[in-house]
């Protein structure tokens, strides 16, 4: 099922979805939901303070991660021989980064998609999942995830991308 694409001024964005919303019902159309993922520097700081570690110990080896988009755990040992040293060498280290490595990558938070909204022919409830956040908001419990082609997760529900353009 192809996705439509039409380009809005972020400005005039919510204008747009308020329409589609009022044109197609409420129960027919839905933001997308994000989903934000544990990242390296994050899992360390969180599990050394699971761990009851001293914030500046476990900053300290926080920093040691490489100043590189995305990089993972693994990589960060390979690339840092500090990172590494420290790994070898003091057995709550090693600790940490194994524990952290088990978190990498999992879903720490959600949000909603600034652009992403799906509407469709019936009711979502009898598509998708739906999640109500924080605000009140109801979105699809399916995030695009990057895989177009995994999206629509059902056949005939058309995800239109309300994408920014300044």
């Amino acid at each position: 099922m192809p996705d439509i694409d039409i380009d809005f001024c972020m400005n005039g964005r919510s204008q747009v979805i308020d329409y589609v919303t009022s044109k197609y019902g409420r129960e027919n159309v839905a933001q997308i939901i994000t989903f934000g993922t544990m990242q390296a520097k994050a899992a360390i700081k969180d599990v050394g303070r699971a761990m009851d570690m001293p914030y500046a110990d476990v900053d300290r080896i926080a920093k040691l991660i490489p100043a590189v988009l995305n990089i993972s755990l693994d990589q960060s040992l390979k690339d840092s021989p500090e990172l590494a040293k420290a790994y070898e060498s003091d057995s709550q280290i090693r600790e940490l980064l194994d524990t952290a490595r088990k978190l990498e990558g999992l879903v720490r938070n959600s949000g909603v998609h600034a652009a992403g909204v799906v509407i469709s022919p019936k009711p979502l409830t009898e598509l998708v999942p739906l999640h109500r956040t924080k605000n009140d908001e109801i979105v699809t419990a399916f995030d695009m995830g990057g895989d177009r082609k995994a999206w629509p997760p059902q056949d005939g529900l058309p995800r239109p991308d309300h994408a920014h353009h300044p």
